[in-house]
């Protein structure tokens, strides 16, 4: 590996192994519920990344999905790209995959810390990887990952990730493995990628700025949210109407009161 590793392990990550020795299944494997999100709910940091990219033109771009979990991405995406390409470790996530039936949704059983890059074919405009480190085991296999991701990088191409993913880790983790967006930005320099903020959650790895998405998709987008929005209103407005009636009430309600409400809480 280069000095610039070692020198990174030095300075910025002592706490973390820097090489692990497991050459046939790198990366901490966690329990069976944290691993398979085959019948699960999409997550908020998911959902900001799908957000990010739709805001632009996706017609001609491949996207490569870095844990494809109940696959709510390629149901959302597949018929305005051009190709989808999803890996995961588990194969219920295969099997929701497989049962869509989508003929531009590949999918593939990958450890994206093997090094392994042949089992994922050509490269990608958009690479989502909404939990890069936290499944880690050492430095030298999250080398491993960001070269492959590198590689897989078009020209132009942005890998997407969110804050929330990024510093989460389970109990059986290294909390050293939660990054915040400079240790993200040091390890992606030392794989010759820039890091760019470009919302408060949401960090992107590309090798230049990324380019905003143009008025039209933009134009684009905002429609479609105004079209979700009555079904979005259906589903979450009793919840939003409560929540907007109790922070009225304890705004009104002496301050006694309110010290009391904060207390017990909600009903």
């Amino acid at each position: 590996m280069p000095d610039l590793w070692h020198e990174l392990h030095h300075k910025r990550f002592s706490e973390l192994p820097f090489d692990c020795g497991n050459i046939t299944n790198p990366g901490v494997r966690y329990c069976e519920h944290l691993r398979d999100w085959s019948a699960k709910a999409t997550t908020p940091d998911q959902r900001r990344i799908e957000y990010y990219i739709d805001r632009y033109d996706l017609r001609e771009k491949r996207i490569l999905h870095v844990g494809i979990g109940n696959s709510s991405l390629a149901m959302r995406f597949h018929n305005r790209v051009k190709q989808i390409v999803g890996t995961t470790i588990d194969e219920p996530e295969i099997g929701v995959a497989r049962s869509l039936g989508f003929s531009n949704y590949g999918f593939v059983l990958h450890n994206k810390f093997s090094g392994k890059a042949d089992a994922v074919d050509g490269q990608f405009d958009f690479i989502l990887d909404n939990n890069p480190t936290s499944p880690c085991c050492c430095l030298r296999h999250l080398a491993d990952l960001l070269e492959f991701y590198g590689q897989k990088l078009a020209k132009g191409g942005q890998i997407v990730t969110d804050k929330l993913g990024l510093q989460w880790v389970p109990e059986d983790s290294h909390p050293r493995w939660s990054f915040d967006f400079d240790d993200l930005a040091a390890v992606a320099a030392a794989a010759g990628l820039s890091a760019f903020r470009m919302s408060k959650t949401v960090y992107v790895l590309s090798r230049s700025a990324p380019p905003p998405p143009d008025l039209l998709s933009r134009s684009r987008y905002v429609l479609r949210r105004v079209r979700m929005a009555p079904g979005q209103i259906a589903r979450n407005g009793p919840r939003l109407i409560r929540n907007l009636f109790r922070r009225g009430a304890n705004r009104l309600a002496p301050h006694s009161s309110r010290r009391r409400m904060s207390e017990t809480g909600p009903d």
